[in-house]
């Protein structure tokens, strides 16, 4: 509030009412347009008939219907769910860049003259590092959760154990991913290249994913983190990242270079 930040908040605000809508639309079209395809290749058709055991089978295809539906809605929210949080970094890159730049200003005084063509190498940027983060993940939790089936089918009883084991696993992998994407907005003012920046967040690993797991946590609560934690995640998440690395160029040599 003190140094003018809150005004921030309103970008993601409006942006998740109009995610919410958008998303919520196109995953009852994408129900509704898979769901028929699966009945007719089910064969799921209602029988002719009045007697009892034509309207039992077609009661039984009814609910076989809405188990169908709902299991292919929950497909689809499943992968909104997994993809949004990668959809928030794309859409609001434009909005933390600023942040990362108004926060080390109030911290240090100095400012980076505004440049459009710089502005969407900046969005550029933070999209194909999205994409770049979202690709990997995606990868790592597709092999894990091959693994974990296979222990589950061969050795069932191991499962009990690996499967918490890979939800711990997968959670910090999405952590290391959103807290690299707010701290490469420092690298990036710094001119540090995509790989100079991959290369100075593995060194700070712990950092990118204690920053990360707050943005997890925010965004992991059912509903209220969809819509709220949208809200306030990105922001505090960039502001804290750009503190840490202030933090660590005064206690010890400076970790990233001054830009130009």
């Amino acid at each position: 509030m003190k140094n003018g930040l809150w005004t921030f908040f309103l970008y993601p605000l409006l942006f998740i009412i109009l995610f919410a809508v958008l998303s919520a639309y196109g995953i009852s079209y994408a129900s509704e347009t898979v769901s028929p395809w699966l009945y007719d290749l089910l064969g799921i058709e209602p029988m002719q008939g009045d007697g009892w055991w034509d309207k039992t089978v077609n009661v039984l295809e009814d609910l076989g219907k809405y188990f169908i539906t709902f299991v292919v809605w929950i497909t689809f929210a499943f992968m909104y769910y997994k993809i949004s949080k990668y959809v928030v970094l794309i859409c609001l890159s434009p909005v933390m860049a600023f942040v990362s730049e108004k926060t080390e200003r109030v911290l240090t005084g100095n400012s980076t003259p505004f440049n459009w063509n710089q502005f969407f190498k900046d969005i550029m940027r933070g999209v194909l590092l999205a994409l770049r983060n979202l690709a990997i993940e995606l990868t790592i939790l597709l092999i894990l959760t091959v693994i974990n089936v296979l222990i589950g089918v061969f050795v069932a009883p191991l499962a009990v154990i690996t499967t918490p084991l890979v939800a711990v696993i997968s959670f910090l992998i999405g952590a290391y991913f959103y807290g690299f994407s707010t701290m490469d907005y420092t690298s990036e003012r710094r001119k540090l290249s995509i790989r100079e920046s991959i290369k100075f967040i593995r060194r700070n690993k712990a950092l990118a994913t204690t920053n990360g797991s707050i943005f997890t946590l925010w965004l992991i609560i059912p509903i209220f983190g969809t819509y709220v934690g949208t809200i306030f995640a990105p922001i505090t998440c960039t502001v804290a990242a750009t503190l840490a690395i202030h933090e660590m160029d005064k206690s010890a040599e400076k970790v990233l270079p001054e830009g130009s």
